[in-house]
């Protein structure tokens, strides 16, 4: 497979779990406010309400049987690096839009059969904070 190709499906795969995730968040009482929201040279997932925070959702999709022994689980690709990323985009929004909500940063794992169908959806709120982000 060509390395266009392979960029193509992840990205397709990228897509199918960034909507999934935005319907969990919908059916869960979240009030979707930007997706793929880009500052700062980073991209952050899902920028959604729950009535007391903003979360600042990066979601992770990953095929069933196609586990990578090297990342347990999709929430680890989320790295330390990855972190500061998405917390200092964050802040750039929350003074872009004039947003006091307290910030809340979650992970959003989904899991695909082979067939590209949703399996299971695990939501692990305040998965960092600056606080961790920057001692890992």
């Amino acid at each position: 497979m060509r390395i266009l190709e392979l960029l193509t499906e992840r990205r397709r795969i990228g897509n199918v779990g960034e909507r999934a995730a935005a319907k969990y968040l919908r059916r869960h009482g979240y009030k979707i406010l930007r997706r793929n929201y880009v500052a700062c040279g980073a991209e952050i997932d899902i920028i959604a309400d729950d009535g007391i925070h903003t979360a600042f959702v990066e979601v992770k999709t990953r095929t069933l049987g196609r586990e990578d022994p090297r990342e347990p689980r999709p929430a680890s690709a989320v790295t330390p690096e990855k972190q500061r990323k998405i917390i200092s985009t964050a802040k750039f929004f929350r003074g872009e839009y004039f947003e006091r909500r307290r910030m809340r940063f979650d992970i959003i794992e989904v899991f695909l059969d082979e067939k590209k169908k949703v399996v299971r959806i695990n939501h692990l709120e305040s998965a960092f904070n600056a606080d961790t982000a920057h001692r890992m």
